[in-house]
């Protein structure tokens, strides 16, 4: 699966939800160099940014796993993915 389709995959499977899934993006800008975006801050994704509520655009490259309380959803390093 590739990022944009695990993206929608939760907006659209988990909308009542979207509180308890985050996803984690590389900021060079942040002392870990990770970043975590709630999930109910995305207004939509396409095929190379995620569009924030804010405004805010960040290039879809930058995600690197889709993350909720219990689970990894997506992650850039796995074999399934």
């Amino acid at each position: 699966m590739d990022i944009r389709s695990a993206i929608n995959y939760v907006l659209w499977t988990k909308r009542d939800k979207l509180n308890e899934y985050k996803v984690v993006i590389v900021d060079r800008l942040c002392g870990s160099g990770y970043r975590e975006i709630p999930m109910d801050m995305i207004e939509r994704v396409d095929k190379h940014y995620i569009y924030l509520k804010s405004g805010n655009v960040i290039p879809i490259h930058r995600v690197v796993k889709i993350v909720s309380s219990s689970e990894v959803v997506w992650c850039r390093w796995s074999r399934d993915s």
